[in-house]
């Protein structure tokens, strides 16, 4: 009889194990300034080869008595070469776990060189801006940079963040009555263009009422790593230092 006890016990707990993924299989490039490949560098407990490519292997762990689904993955990976500023490597998931044998192309990083001079990075095309509530830190990404989730740089995903009204997390970094503020500015030429968008409704429902553009011209200029723009947008007006950038992205604070 104890046997049968021990034979049914040890089936319960088999059947009742399911095998979850911690961190899926990352693969990716790593570059300087230039966009050469850097070998050697390291990404978490891997390093790159000549080509800057790494692979992060897939790693996953036993759960017992798994009911609602699997748990979100977070990864947070060190990317570390010697003369270079370190970077971090993260993405996540959504509810419902990653599937076993799923692998996640990341994008390509790029390393700065420690000291390296801002100044020498020419600035030009579409941006996107997304800006905390009391308007003294702007994070802009480049706006054919698409969102994806787990693919993006930090900057790039607080510029998401701050561009949307995300009341369920506790984020309430917009006017009153507002959920959504796009606006997109030209950096091409010295005559600034920019346009602005303010979507109003219910944030508890998600549900659009009304949108405001506004359309406005300026100047802006870039002196080493300090932005003046002169605009009658008050998001966007005023001296900014950068104090960190991924070259498809920034982060300006207000002096």
């Amino acid at each position: 009889m104890k046997k049968i006890i021990l034979i049914l016990i040890f089936l319960i707990l088999n059947v009742s194990c399911t095998t979850k993924v911690a961190r899926p299989q990352l693969t990716g490039v790593i570059v300087d300034e230039q966009g050469v490949p850097i070998d050697s560098c390291t990404v978490g407990e891997t390093v790159t080869d000549k080509n800057g490519k790494y692979v992060l292997p897939e790693v996953t762990y036993n759960k017992f008595f798994e009911i609602l689904g699997g748990d979100p993955v977070f990864i947070f990976e060190l990317v570390i070469k010697k003369g270079y500023e370190e970077r971090r490597l993260s993405a996540q998931s959504g509810r419902g776990g990653v599937r076993v044998g799923s692998k996640w192309n990341m994008d390509t990083i790029r390393l700065r060189k420690i000291n390296s001079d801002f100044s020498a990075i020419k600035l030009n095309g579409i941006w996107i801006a997304g800006i905390t509530k009391n308007l003294d830190t702007v994070y802009i990404t480049k706006k054919d940079q698409e969102y994806i989730e787990g693919k993006v740089d930090f900057i790039s995903d607080k510029c998401d963040t701050y561009s949307r009204g995300y009341y369920f997390l506790g984020i309430d970094n917009l006017p009153k009555n507002v959920f959504e503020r796009h606006i997109e500015f030209d950096l091409t030429t010295e005559i600034l263009k920019a346009r602005r968008v303010l979507i109003y409704g219910d944030s508890t429902m998600t549900k659009k009422i009304k949108y405001d553009t506004i359309y406005s011209q300026g100047k802006w200029k870039q002196e080493r790593k300090t932005f003046y723009f002169h605009t009658n947008l008050p998001e966007l007006n005023g001296t900014y230092k950068v104090v960190d950038f991924n070259y498809d992205s920034m982060q300006l604070v207000k002096k």
